[in-house]
């Protein structure tokens, strides 16, 4: 296994790709050439890929070498309406397809004895972030059949042959389809594909808040991650993100609403806990929300919640932010 740090300070690449299919221009390349010019040549090295066999091995050859700390694909698919992050590459063609050097696509595999497909290894925690901060940003599971996807995919793959890590996780791989600029202005797509490349560089940082809600007999509302989510079957405090602009008592009486349909009278902050995860970083900060009722509430965004006092706090288990929080309240008292 090769480990890479971000204190190594290694660049991430994005790549974009010369014009195909009779096209003069292709604008992946102008919004990779963007990227580089916004974040400096220290932080984001740009390559431009031909649209060939030769080119979707460039980026792969990258990875084995241990070049870069992540990898970010641009291409462009006119068809789509939004900026497309791809979670996924496949291991075939679009049979027919001809590239730039003639080669014609058939129905044989990318790589022989690779898997069907390959997720992208960059955090689905992140990309979610990255998606709710922008208008523009969608999810994609089909990266077509021709050299968008066959490039993602020998790079994926490159990930995990050469067991290659940035930290504690697989070192960052992503594609990103580009829609017509006349769906999305250019300066649009250059800001959505911004926030991307600013993830991959460095794990983001965010202020969370969680509401300590008690019922008549002093008793505290957990509630548990549905079976959709990442973290499916473990607990935590109703809440979630403080997004920009909010403070902390707008942000949870926010989140408490949303998620399980009462309006809340917050009151002060009675624990703040600091946690790295894998992928990101949280601060956890939770305000103590009253006394409310249990038939009371409506869970959207959760499959159960439960009440416990101090004696069985530990019968669940609570998301790592939450449980330094919860361990001291097991052994000092609820607040």
């Amino acid at each position: 296994m090769q480990i890479l740090s971000h204190d190594q300070k290694r660049p991430i690449l994005v790549t974009g790709f010369e014009p195909f299919d009779g096209k003069n221009v292709n604008h992946s390349w102008d919004v990779a050439k963007a990227i580089a010019e916004k974040f400096g040549e220290n932080q984001v090295k740009c390559i431009l890929l031909t649209v060939d066999e030769e080119g979707s091995k460039i980026a792969s050859r990258a990875i084995k070498l241990g070049e870069y700390s992540g990898i970010l694909h641009l291409g462009i698919a006119i068809g789509r309406e939004g900026v497309c992050i791809e979670i996924q590459a496949k291991n075939e063609y679009e049979v027919g397809r001809i590239d730039n050097s003639g080669r014609t696509l058939t129905e044989e595999k990318i790589v022989e004895g690779a898997p069907h497909s390959i997720p992208t290894t960059l955090s689905r925690h992140v990309i979610d972030e990255c998606i709710e901060e922008s208008k523009d940003l969608v999810l994609s599971t089909d990266c077509g059949g021709y050299i968008c996807n066959e490039t993602y995919f020998r790079s994926l793959n490159s990930v995990l042959e050469s067991d290659i890590y940035v930290d504690r996780r697989p070192l960052p791989v992503l594609f990103v389809h580009l829609p017509s600029t006349e769906l999305v202005p250019l300066n649009r797509q250059i800001e959505a594909v911004s926030d991307i490349a600013d993830a991959i560089l460095a794990p983001p940082s965010m202020l969370v808040v969680g509401a300590l809600l008690r019922d008549s007999f002093g008793r505290i509302l957990s509630c548990r991650r549905p079976p959709e989510d990442q973290w499916s079957g473990w607990w935590e405090f109703p809440g979630g993100k403080v997004t920009k602009g909010e403070t902390l008592i707008e942000a949870v009486s926010r989140e408490v609403n949303e998620e399980l349909g009462i309006q809340i009278t917050p009151g002060k902050e009675v624990a703040r806990e600091f946690y790295r995860y894998d992928d990101r970083s949280v601060e956890l900060v939770i305000i103590d929300c009253g006394e409310i009722k249990p038939d009371s509430i409506t869970l959207f965004e959760h499959d159960k919640s439960v009440w416990l006092n101090r004696e069985n706090l530990s019968e669940v288990k609570w998301l790592p932010a939450d449980t330094p929080i919860i361990e001291g309240w097991i052994a000092n008292g609820l607040p």
